[in-house]
């Protein structure tokens, strides 16, 4: 169940989303070069048109999903310590400290 919830959630991480960015970039550019040189050979806007869309559907299908490419650095955050927080109330107390509660 855990492996499920992973895949829907979809969380990646900083390299990640680096990653996506340069293959969206990549694979929308690229499409956009082909779409105007066959629309430009066969005169021909359709052609343009389906093969910028066909673009478009690629990067969406290769960048939206969270594959598992995108996984592959996750942060590791340090463990919650158990610090105090002193707290100047100057209004209530006539500006007296008081112990704060535990950060779990």
């Amino acid at each position: 169940m855990d492996q499920i919830q992973s895949i829907i959630d979809g969380f990646i991480d900083f390299e990640g989303q680096r990653l996506a960015e340069t293959l969206t970039t990549a694979i929308l550019v690229l499409a956009g070069v082909l779409a105007f040189i066959v629309g430009y050979v066969l005169s021909d806007l359709k052609y343009t048109v389906y093969i910028g869309l066909s673009g478009t559907v690629i990067a969406f299908l290769v960048v939206v999903p969270p594959w598992g490419i995108y996984k592959r650095n996750p942060l590791t955050y340090l463990p919650a310590s158990g610090v105090q927080v002193q707290m100047v109330d100057g209004d209530a107390d006539g500006g007296k400290e008081k112990e704060g509660k535990k950060v779990k």
